[in-house]
This record gives structure tokens, sequence and C-alpha cells, in this order.
């Protein structure tokens, strides 16, 4: 039977051990005199950064879906009463929280205009810039 040779495991080269830096050995050490730097005066806005808000998103809306919105805004506290055929469009602007599910009357409930549907109101009133 022929012998194997012993070979290590990884043929790369060993680096050597890092000796620790002791506190007393560094304190031993000359420390170095440094000048005194100057530094500029700080600006009394350099670290205050402004934030601007993004306005939300638009909500858009079909043309039955403003109709009915605006409807329902001109209702009042009365409000709407939904039937079979409005209902889904109902469904979708109570989904935008534009409009928020009252009373219920019958089998319908009533609906009316939320804080966010007024606005949405307020912005689809102002008359459009003529391009």
């Amino acid at each position: 039977m022929a012998a194997k040779k012993a070979t290590p495991k990884s043929s790369a080269v060993k680096a050597a051990p890092k000796k620790a830096v002791t506190r007393k050995a560094a304190a031993a050490k000359a420390p170095v005199e440094k000048a005194p730097v100057e530094k500029a005066p700080k600006k009394a806005a350099a670290g205050v950064k402004k934030t601007v808000k993004k306005a939300a998103p638009a909500i858009k809306l079909s043309a039955a879906q403003e109709n009915l919105l605006r409807e329902i805004g001109g209702a009042g506290e009365a409000g709407v009463v939904a039937s079979k055929k409005i209902q889904k469009s109902l469904d979708a602007l109570q989904n935008r929280k534009l409009v928020k599910k009252g009373k219920k009357e019958g089998e319908f409930f009533k609906y009316h205009v939320s804080k966010a549907g007024e606005k949405h109101l307020a912005g689809l009133a102002a008359p459009a810039d003529p391009a």
C-alpha cells in the first residue's frame, strides 16, 4: 500500500496574527499636539430642512359619479336615499370616502357628503383655467 501525504486543508498562506494595542501602550506614545482649527460660523438655517407638502392625488370620478356627488351635496342634511340603480356608484364614492352612509330608510340607506366630498365638490365648482 502507498502511504498518503499529509496536505494542509487550505493552500493559502495564513496572515500573521495582529497584535492588540493596549491602552497603556497607546498612552506611552507621545501625543502629537494639534494646532487649533477655527471653524466657520454656522448659518442659522443650515440644519433646518424645509419640507414641502405634496398635494393629495386628485380623485378621478366618472361623469355619472360626479353628477351623483353633486346631487347628494345639493340635498344637504336630508341626504339621498339609495336605489338599486345608483348603489354601485354610491359604493365607489364611499370607498373613496366622498360620501358616508346614514340611517336606513326602508330597504336602502341614506347617503350624505363627507368633508372630503365637500372639498372635492369645491374643486369641481372652481372654474378651470382656459387654455
